[in-house]
């Protein structure tokens, strides 16, 4: 009964300490442009897919991010990820992320740049920062960058 006792932490311990040693980092294959983008009087709306491959043995939940949506030294909105993704071992898994400006950001952004949108100059649109997640306890992270010109007027 006393080796049972031992054993069972001693083989957590082992088993934990194997998972996270062995851990490569995850992989952006691909990160398409601003789909879906709505224009409006609530800002703007897009959607935004990574092909993300996951090279370890076990699979890895994506749950969150922490993005930050930027047009030149405006921060203007945010990332997020709807809902859980689950990436198999070895697996690729396209993760569609919601993007939305905050209120306010397109007129302080027009406002900045107001001779080049009545020029109809595009609007340089940047995303970055990390999509997280967790596989037997461990944080996972997976840094995320993006930019695209688009177009304010429709």
């Amino acid at each position: 009964m006393k080796s049972n006792f031992y054993f069972f932490p001693l083989l957590a311990i082992v088993s934990i300490s194997t998972l996270t040693g062995c851990y490569k980092q995850l992989e952006v294959i691909n990160v398409d442009n601003f789909s879906e983008v709505a224009i409006g009087l609530k800002g703007l709306r897009s959607n935004l897919d990574v092909k993300i491959y996951n090279p370890n043995l076990y699979p890895i939940e994506l749950n969150e991010t922490q993005i930050k949506l930027r047009v030149r030294d405006v921060d203007a909105g945010y990332v997020s990820l709807p809902k859980i993704v689950n990436i198999g071992a070895r697996d690729t898994a396209t993760i569609r992320l919601h993007v939305a400006t905050r209120e306010g950001a397109i007129a302080e952004i027009l406002k900045k740049d107001v001779i080049n949108f009545l020029q109809g100059e595009e609007v340089p649109f940047s995303a970055s920062g990390i999509v997280s997640g967790k596989s037997w306890g461990v944080k996972i992270e997976v840094p995320l960058e993006h930019s695209q010109n688009i177009s304010l007027r429709n």
